[in-house]
């Protein structure tokens, strides 16, 4: 039987990618699929300052 999957390594490698992204869109849907997570608010603090791709 396999090991349940660490749903916090997922959360944080899904917000590397957005990071990665860049893009208002990443942040946004992040944001959506994630609304409570501590990530989120990062997330929410780029959108803020703007100057994405």
């Amino acid at each position: 039987m396999l090991p349940p999957p660490d749903v916090e390594a997922a959360v944080q490698s899904e917000y590397a990618r957005v990071q990665a992204k860049g893009t208002r869109e990443a942040y946004e849907r992040f944001i959506r699929r994630h609304p409570d997570h501590p990530l989120a608010e990062k997330a929410r603090e780029a959108l803020a300052k703007g100057g994405l791709k």
